[in-house]
């Protein structure tokens, strides 16, 4: 990577720090230097980043700040799934390993969460207790999806996200007698309700962030107006003055 890149890739890093209230001030500050100093094109790449929102600021900081910690969540939340792909495939033994692969993934969603209240702690910024979890569930989302694993771990997540499961519970039950043909019935219709609530989840965070986006642009275009109300004040009054000293 040239200097130009790394100057700019250390330019976001800086801007996915900021807190998401004070996100899009700063970013058109980093835009109106970029064209000022004749990069019209890298101001119009960075002019397209949106705000996070308070969890994906949390994973921003983190990713950027503490990597390591992301990386076991990621990992523990892949071997689960593997356990349970198993299980379900009928493979006994695997059932020893998903236990053991969930106590790894609380542990490591434990301290994801740590991590997280103090970094909100020392930012003086108050997130809820939704934001904290949301971070741990984006971060299984991204153990299975390489395209949002790359954005978490290079810290330029703008929202949160969470993944399909297999409907199963986080560590297996203790018994191991065979499920009954109406406990199947139930965990299969528990399952189709679960995929028909995320699929309804995903759209409704689509949706949202559209306007979200809409919200943003309107609020530039809002900004622009007002500067150019402002010139024009200034305009008419440096007129009136000049027209009173003819008089």
């Amino acid at each position: 990577m040239g200097k130009r890149g790394a100057a700019s890739e250390q330019r976001l890093d800086d801007l996915y720090r900021v807190q998401p209230e004070n996100f899009i001030a700063r970013r058109n500050e980093l835009v109106k230097e970029l064209r000022e100093a004749g990069d019209r094109a890298g101001a119009e790449r960075l002019k397209k980043h949106r705000r996070p929102t308070p969890a994906a600021w949390l994973i921003n900081r983190m990713a950027l700040d503490s990597p390591e910690l992301l990386e076991e969540v990621a990992a523990a939340a892949r071997a689960v799934e593997d356990a349970q792909v198993r299980v379900l495939e009928g493979d006994e033994e695997a059932t020893e390993e998903w236990r053991s692969a969930a106590a790894r993934e609380r542990d490591a969603s434990a301290a994801v969460r740590e991590a997280a209240e103090r970094t909100a702690r020392g930012a003086s910024r108050p997130v809820s207790p939704r934001a904290v979890e949301m971070v741990v569930e984006t971060l299984r989302a991204a153990s299975g999806d390489q395209e949002l694993r790359d954005r978490v771990m290079n810290g330029r997540l703008e929202r949160e996200q969470t993944g399909a499961s297999f409907g199963l519970p986080a560590a297996p039950p203790t018994s191991r007698r065979k499920a009954t043909p109406t406990k199947r019935r139930e965990e299969a219709q528990l399952r189709r309700e679960k995929e028909r609530l995320e699929g309804a989840l995903a759209k409704a965070m689509a949706r949202e962030e559209r306007l979200r986006v809409r919200v943003e642009e309107a609020a530039e275009a809002m900004r622009r107006e007002k500067a150019k109300l402002a010139d024009a004040k200034r305009e008419t009054t440096t007129l009136k003055r000049k027209l009173k000293a003819v008089e």
